[in-house]
């Protein structure tokens, strides 16, 4: 496999300290064109970068099967990509919401898998967002026309839960929740071997509150793992 990160970044400062940091740790650092985006909401602009990564990129070089990853998602355990995906098309974590009425579930693209080789037309797979719901939200109908051939993967939002025997993990995770519990934040999640960090995020940085406690929580994270 080949891990890529794509640099979205709408900075030359941002651009230029991301690649730093990808090129101490070994990591192919992929330039997301500027001029595909013609929104700065992000969640808009996240769509467009995710939509980019697989109608364009993923297709140019002939890539067979994607994990479509946060940055802030990673394993806790040894995991298979191959397992996850099965021989489905696409396999992600979904979110769920009520619209005018209408029951609706779409891919939620922190974690999302697509077998490009499936693809009957890579643009039937839009990540774009929708009237009442957030990045993925067209999804929805990729959902409805592939029902037999797409896996949901399901989400635990109690990591404690979902671990067994390893103390040092267990204890980690007792105290981030208590830091997550004490500034409002969401303790993120664990799904298949892999854990959602939840990191941080655009809507709520300048709430002093949150961001006191995303400072605790890298301090954290920092002082158990590194």
């Amino acid at each position: 496999f080949e891990f890529i990160l794509f640099n979205d970044a709408y900075t030359d400062e941002m651009f230029n300290n991301i690649n730093t940091i990808a090129a101490c740790n070994k990591i192919t650092c992929v330039r997301v064109p500027q001029n595909i985006h013609h929104t700065s909401n992000p969640s808009g602009a996240y769509a467009e970068t995710l939509n980019w990564s697989v109608h364009d990129y993923a297709t140019k070089n002939q890539c067979e099967v994607i994990a479509l990853m946060h940055t802030d998602v990673f394993p806790i355990c040894d995991i298979s990509i191959s397992d996850m995906i099965g021989n489905h098309v696409a396999a992600s974590t979904i979110e769920f919401r009520a619209v005018n009425g209408e029951s609706i579930t779409y891919f939620y693209p922190a974690l999302t898998l697509v077998n490009m080789k499936m693809l009957k037309n890579v643009h039937d797979l839009d990540f774009g967002v929708d009237v009442g719901l957030d990045t993925g939200g067209k999804t929805k109908q990729f959902i409805k026309d592939n029902s037999d051939s797409v896996r949901f993967i399901i989400i635990s939002h109690a990591p404690l839960d979902a671990l067994q025997g390893d103390e040092k993990i267990t204890q980690y995770f007792k105290a981030d929740l208590a830091i997550c519990k004490n500034h409002g934040l969401n303790a993120g999640w664990v799904a298949e071997g892999l854990y959602h960090y939840m990191a941080g995020s655009q809507w709520n940085a300048a709430n002093p509150i949150f961001a006191q406690g995303h400072r605790l929580r890298m301090e954290l994270f920092l002082n158990y793992f590194y």
